[in-house]
């Protein structure tokens, strides 16, 4: 009887992604090349592996401290084809000035399906801002 590996679903890719940033696994958080990602802090657009793995090791890990909080809520996933995508609440936490800060994001996730199962090729997060604070322009 042969055996085959069960392809990862979108959740399963996406769960294990967030698991990995909680423990600041490099390794394990930047596997995707071509890659998109609209950040909330720094950078506005990065492409690539090389420039989201030096946002995670210059910005994030150093703030997150190994043991702030990344958590994923109400994770809302939409897969069909070659093509998923993922939504929800991010609650995100870690230090500044010396005392703990946590903010809650609005996070969203593009997949693609390859031979190796689904990979995370878009990242857009941003942080709520009520509409009378937006600064007009």
């Amino acid at each position: 009887m042969t055996h085959t590996k069960a392809p990862i679903t979108a959740e399963d890719t996406i769960r294990s992604w967030a698991g990995a940033v909680a423990a600041c696994d490099i390794e394990a958080v930047c596997y995707a090349d071509p890659l998109l990602v609209f950040d909330v802090v720094g950078q506005l657009q990065r492409e690539g592996k090389a420039l989201y793995r030096r946002a995670w090791e210059d910005e994030f890990f150093p703030w997150h401290g190994g043991t702030g909080k990344f958590a994923l809520r109400e994770l809302s996933v939409h897969a069909g084809g070659d093509i998923a995508f993922a939504t929800g609440p991010l609650d995100c936490g870690g230090t500044e000035g010396g005392r703990p800060v946590e903010y809650t994001l609005r996070l969203t996730l593009g997949l693609t399906r390859t031979p190796d199962g689904r990979r995370i090729v878009h990242e857009h997060s941003s942080e709520p801002m009520p509409f009378d604070e937006k600064v007009e322009g």
